[in-house]
């Protein structure tokens, strides 16, 4: 045996890092805020409405803007004003408090609709009153600019309405599609509230509400597709999915995650639970039924993100003893049991109040949603000599459902007593590959990396490692872990809390919440000696 093995041997050890059970506000998993940046702190200056205390912290803020609310009524140029306004300000208020943001685009409101923004002309049905001139001859100089059931029902099928919504997506494109705050586009635009339906609107004789069922063939809807993967090359997608129609396995098939509305819906007769989601996902790979079948529909998980929406209006809905439509506790758990089992990361809960009886099962569903990933073990040698290589055997696990879609490099730094950062190592690792297992009867996979960092300029003496999942191309940690550790001084102080004060302008409250966020994140693991 060499002597530098030997060295190895003697001077290495094993660290297991004790597991964490607490919930984790990591970007892209969780519950989402709707149509608001935080419902649960009212001293936060981002936070609007009444207070939700109930609610879980988030990461990620949902937002939807119709066609009408970014543009004037006589101008089909997008009104900077009504950008800045409004998306402008969400996707910098959201990054101000390390949110990210979904964002939808519409063209069609609801029938009947109420219509709060002042932008928008009251009698709008969703697109701008230029528009619905263009098409029907009606909506400027004093005539009304709704749509009648007939002109919304046919309007996604006029060769001008897509020509017109390219340009809108085109546009937008050009000044979001780059935004490192907008984690996806959730793809609208067609249908009731870009839902892909034409709920309210479709007529009597229709079997149902869907687009097939009006009439629209895919042909006829890939143009909005190929349109929004035109504007936004570099920004992820989910579409939403019906119990019909062939549009959404073309899409997952160029790259788009999916996402449904209703989580929840276990009403007597037809229900989305029991009937609707079990008929679309057969659906979506039944060549004798699907002109685009997707025969890898149900792995996509592995490579996009899947998303869902509650049904009614807040999981309180589903517990009130007045409401008809009222879930038994085993059929939250079932719910919540079907989101995971499709691999789910978000789920837009729509900022309400979680009742006290589901607290502990939310508990339990959040700790599952998305990725969560544990460190369970390092192998490391405590002491190192000038010149000589730091060397780090870790082992992972990723205890969620589904995987992270960004990576995050595995990032370790050395840091002295006094709290200076005195050396950074980025390993090569790619975590988008840390896949959870793929049904709750195999065991997780297990992922070990080898990282090797040469001492350099590095002054003799004791050091804090640190493990971080870090924003490429900085040094700061945006991904929690799974492991019950802190940072700490060489008193065995809380680092976070007594360095923090020295290092960071807490005038600058932006910056002070992103800076406490980004030591929050770091793990400390063990103490390394360079001699």
């Amino acid at each position: 045996m060499s002597s530098i093995l030997l060295s190895l041997l003697l001077t290495s050890s094993v660290i297991y890092p004790k597991k964490s059970d607490d919930i984790l506000t990591n970007p892209g998993i969780g519950f989402t805020e709707l149509q608001r940046i935080v419902s649960n702190e009212p001293t936060n200056p981002f936070y609007g409405d009444k207070p939700v205390l109930s609610y879980p912290d988030t990461s990620t803020v949902y937002y939807r803007w119709y066609w009408d609310q970014l543009t004037t009524a006589d101008n089909p140029n997008l009104n900077e004003a009504m950008l800045e306004r409004k998306i402008d300000n969400v996707l910098k208020d959201a990054a101000s408090v390390n949110k990210k943001v979904v964002i939808r685009f519409m063209a069609l409101r609801g029938k009947g609709d109420p219509i709060y923004d002042v932008d928008v002309n009251k009698d709008s049905s969703g697109i701008p009153c230029w528009l619905v001139d263009e098409l029907y001859g009606h909506g400027l100089n004093g005539t009304s600019c709704h749509l009648s059931d007939e002109e919304a029902v046919n309007m996604f099928k006029i060769p001008q309405f897509i020509h017109r919504s390219q340009e809108f997506l085109s546009t937008l494109g050009q000044r979001y599609d780059h935004n490192k705050t907008l984690l996806r586009i959730d793809v609208g635009m067609v249908g009731t509230w870009g839902e892909w339906n034409l709920s309210g609107y479709s007529s009597k004789s229709s079997l149902s509400v869907g687009m097939s069922d009006n009439g629209y063939k895919v042909q006829d809807l890939k143009p909005y597709i190929d349109a929004i993967i035109k504007a936004f090359p570099h920004t992820p997608k989910v579409m939403l999915g019906t119990n019909k129609g062939d549009y959404l396995s073309y899409a997952t098939q160029k790259g788009f995650g999916w996402r449904v509305d209703c989580l929840g819906d276990w009403n007597k007769g037809w229900n989305h639970m029991e009937d609707g989601y079990p008929t679309m996902i057969s659906h979506m790979t039944d060549a004798s039924t699907n002109k685009y079948p997707d025969m890898l529909f149900n792995q996509r998980w592995k490579k996009s993100a899947v998303d869902f929406e509650i049904c009614q209006g807040s999981l309180q809905d589903w517990y009130s003893i007045k409401n008809t439509h009222r879930l038994t506790y085993n059929q939250v758990l079932k719910t919540f049991d079907f989101a995971l089992k499709q691999h789910a990361s978000l789920i837009n809960a729509k900022s309400s109040a979680i009742p006290k009886r589901y607290q502990l099962l939310v508990k339990q569903f959040l700790n599952k949603l998305g990725y969560r990933y544990q460190l369970n073990q390092l192998k490391v040698n405590n002491v190192v000599h000038q010149n000589d290589y730091l060397y780090i055997d870790s082992t992972w696990e990723n205890v969620g459902v589904a995987p992270i879609y960004s990576n995050y490099p595995v990032t370790w730094r050395l840091r002295s007593a006094n709290g200076n950062i005195v050396a950074y190592y980025t390993s090569t690792a790619n975590i988008v590959n840390w896949l959870p297992a793929d049904n709750e009867n195999v065991k997780n996979p297990i992922y070990v990396i080898t990282d090797k960092f040469k001492i350099n300029n590095i002054s003799i003496g004791e050091y804090f490692l640190d493990v971080g999942l870090v924003e490429k191309h900085t040094r700061k940690a945006k991904i929690s872990l799974a492991i019950d550790t802190k940072l700490t001084d060489d008193n065995g102080k809380d680092y976070v809390i007594e360095m923090n004060k020295k290092q960071f302008n807490m005038n600058n409250s932006q910056q002070y919440i992103e800076d406490q966020n980004n030591i929050g994140r770091w793990r400390e693991i063990t103490i390394i000696n360079i001699i």
